[in-house]
């Protein structure tokens, strides 16, 4: 999703593929159900993931969420080639794309997205940081606020939680404490960081407190259904953890059953049917 463009495109990892081909089921359940909605990704990059195998191009999660039926899909990209490359790609989708060149740690950037999303209308957000450093819990609270439609529903959050592919690696760390701390938006982890330290808590224990701690401040911004689910172990350990949170409806069932049900990458012989 995030992937940045490189000159010698390499093949994409198994992950990687497979967690955008879970995103595009899960986006068009959602769609199907929620007619109308905004999109919004903070973290937006390039529109495709270049594939070696059989000049397979593996569409990403931009170029998912225009051919669902979100009635405008909002994408803030902090790198200006990938905007302009995004842009190309978008044009045949009409006027359905806007996308907004910057950080989302800025503030007027920020208010520009929440400027396109009408009141009348509901929306899904897709936070999808690579790593954390990027990701501050100050601006997933602005989503949730500054989001809220009329009725009084805050933004759908669908987080990909970069825990094993980065927080766990850096907890114990002195120079990434500042950004932990942004991303919690309190000091509350290095609670957790002392327990691992002194061996109260295994590293599966450590990782559970931690996606605990990220849910419960989800809760406190009065989110109804709060949920997280560890996905399919297409790689070992997980890359990431998913998080979801919602005032409408749980989907916990729903991303459980998508990420974890029998599944195979099209590239890949053994994910050809017997008679194919």
């Amino acid at each position: 999703m995030n992937e940045g463009l490189r000159q010698t495109p390499r093949q994409p990892p198994k992950w990687l593929c497979h967690k955008l081909q879970c995103f595009a089921e899960f986006i068009k359940n959602y769609t199907t159900d929620y007619k109308d909605h905004y999109y919004l990704d903070i973290f937006a990059g390039s529109a495709f993931h270049p594939c070696k195998i059989d000049n397979c191009n593996i569409e990403s999660a931009e170029i998912t969420a225009l051919k669902n039926n979100f009635q405008k899909c909002i994408f803030i990209v902090n790198d200006l080639e990938q905007a302009d490359l995004l842009s190309r790609s978008a044009d045949k989708y009409g006027n359905r794309s806007y996308i907004i060149t910057g950080n989302c740690i800025n503030e007027k950037i920020m208010q520009q997205a929440f400027d396109i999303i009408p009141r009348s209308k509901s929306s899904l957000a897709l936070i999808d940081p690579v790593g954390y450093k990027k990701l501050r819990w100050t601006t997933v609270k602005k989503i949730a606020s500054k989001g809220m439609d009329w009725d009084g529903h805050k933004t759908d959050l669908l987080i990909f939680f970069p825990l094993e592919m980065a927080v766990l690696r850096n907890l114990t760390r002195e120079e990434c404490q500042t950004s932990i701390d942004r991303l919690y938006g309190n000091t509350g982890w290095q609670n957790i960081r002392q327990d691992r330290l002194e061996g109260k808590i295994d590293h599966n224990e450590t990782g559970k407190e931690l996606i605990d701690l990220f849910k419960k401040g989800l809760k406190e911004l009065n989110y109804k259904y709060v949920d997280d689910l560890q996905p399919a172990l297409f790689s070992n350990p997980p890359i990431y953890h998913i998080i979801w949170a919602s005032d409408r409806d749980s989907r916990k069932n729903e991303i459980d059953n998508i990420w974890n049900k029998p599944s195979f990458l099209p590239c890949e012989l053994f994910g050809k049917k017997p008679d194919e």
